[in-house]
């Protein structure tokens, strides 16, 4: 989450590049849009989660500290067989034949224990680091959804400008063809045209409005998607201008290796190098310091015996009030060596070294496939770039014809067929220079991403 805030704030700070080909309220949707998006926050919480693991593990070598206590009552029935003992002078015997005891008492004992790893067995050492490197692929990939993110919004009010710039197109071609009609209809009532022209006319009029009427509800669904990007309200967002020119690429140094995902495999590769370090050394001891201080207490405790006296035959029990130990240290150091465990680190190990030739491969594969991927989209915004020139030209030459053939129609020297197609041919021209214009930003878009290039190329200074 911080990562992104950082992003977003150096984003919207740096008189940048990006200024050139996105509007102020262009890069204003571009940030709502990075913080709106779930996908992103949802990531970022992972992340956190990670982070927590990477300093659990971490903390295995913070020492801990408990302490905890057990009281206990306890009585025994004890039948025992000691041998007979005479005594002195008197000759009395003693403990003759089988011998029964009842005994019973109360018990208290606690102890406080602290505990400090000394040596995991490299086991924390490989295990945070191969955490860290699992939450660096995830960043990496981080950056991949941020720039389909920005791309998806750039996209939409791109296709609402291209629409807007139709509804322009579409609007002055009505205008056209109402004062033509206008004209005409005078002409009809001087007997100088015929109501067919009129009507063909009416026809082409009802076609533009149903185009028309279209290209409103697309840019109306185009609102709706952008407000479900940003948050943004419709009503705001009508307010907007949207400039839609040609994206102008500078200083693009980076190439196919730069691509999030291949970042994000090499990482992974990493974490699994780890990986192997900690199953490899997993036949280390590992090593603890503790130190105990206890209390422990036996009282109310009592031994009650078949024996008495020899002249008073009072029967001969044993008390004790209470016997007690504090405080009773114990300091040490102890170790536990897994000498065999069934073969566990082997399969591991093993395990691990398939996971990351899976990974290699993976990188390999998606290395080629970028570095072609890296190359259409080159040649693709090259031929882009190419066709808004020649687009422009047969807007030109649209405009031209098509100025002549309403002077020609109004001279008489066309038909109305050959008018009303120039005014087709004119809007389809104007439509087709700013669809080439869009078509050039989107290929723009996906060469600087396919470079890992796109949040770089929001960043620059406007140094041209």
């Amino acid at each position: 989450m911080n990562k992104l805030f950082i992003f977003i704030l150096v984003f919207l700070s740096i008189p940048s590049f990006a200024q050139q080909n996105l509007t102020s309220n262009e890069l204003e949707l571009i940030q709502m849009s990075l913080q709106k998006n779930y996908e992103l926050k949802n990531a970022s919480n992972e992340l956190m989660i990670d982070s927590i693991d990477t300093r659990i593990i971490k903390q295995n070598f913070i020492p801990t500290l408990s302490l905890n206590g057990v009281y206990a009552y306890g009585a025994s029935k004890i039948n025992a067989d000691i041998p007979t003992l005479t005594l002195p002078f008197s000759g009395i015997n003693i403990f003759e034949g089988e011998t029964e005891f009842d005994a019973k008492g109360n018990f208290f004992n606690t102890n406080l224990t602290a505990k400090a790893l000394l040596f995991s067995g490299m086991q924390v050492s490989y295990g945070s680091k191969a955490n860290n490197e699992k939450i660096r692929a995830k960043n990496y990939m981080l950056d991949k959804v941020r720039a389909d993110i920005i791309k998806d919004v750039i996209d939409t009010f791109d296709k609402i400008e291209l629409l807007g710039q139709a509804l322009l197109v579409i609007n002055e071609s009505e205008k056209r063809l109402a004062k033509e009609k206008e004209r005409v209809s005078k002409a009809i009532k001087n007997g100088l045209a015929i109501p067919y022209d009129r009507e063909k006319i009416t026809a082409v009029v009802l076609k533009i409005a149903s185009k028309k009427t279209e290209i409103i509800g697309s840019k109306s669904l185009l609102y709706l998607k952008l407000t479900m990007l940003t948050g943004k309200e419709i009503s705001k967002l009508e307010t907007y201008d949207f400039d839609l020119v040609p994206w102008q690429l500078y200083n693009v140094k980076r190439n196919f290796s730069d691509r999030p995902e291949l970042k994000a495999l090499e990482a992974s590769i990493a974490a699994f190098d780890y990986k192997l370090k900690m199953n490899k050394n997993a036949f280390l001891p590992k090593v603890q310091a503790f130190a105990t201080l206890s209390y422990f207490n036996l009282f109310d405790a009592s031994v009650d015996t078949s024996l008495k006296t020899p002249i008073s035959q009072q029967p001969i029990n044993l008390d004790l009030n209470y016997f007690q130990g504090f405080p009773t240290y114990i300091l040490g150091v102890g170790f536990e060596w897994e000498l065999f465990n069934g073969l566990k680190n082997s399969n591991k190990t093993q395990q691990t070294t398939i996971e990351k030739n899976i990974a290699q491969n993976k990188k390999i594969d998606a290395a080629e496939k970028l570095e072609l991927y890296e190359q259409k989209t080159k040649i693709e915004l090259e031929v882009k770039n190419q066709q808004i020139i020649l687009k422009k030209k047969e807007k030109e030459v649209a405009s031209n014809t098509l100025h002549l053939a309403i002077k020609s129609y109004q001279e008489g020297l066309i038909s109305i067929s050959d008018r009303l197609e120039a005014e087709t041919d004119y809007q389809e021209s104007v439509l087709e220079y700013y669809k080439s214009i869009a078509l050039q930003r989107k290929a723009a878009l996906e060469s600087l991403i396919a470079t890992g290039s796109l949040t770089e190329q929001l960043l620059i200074d406007q140094t041209k």
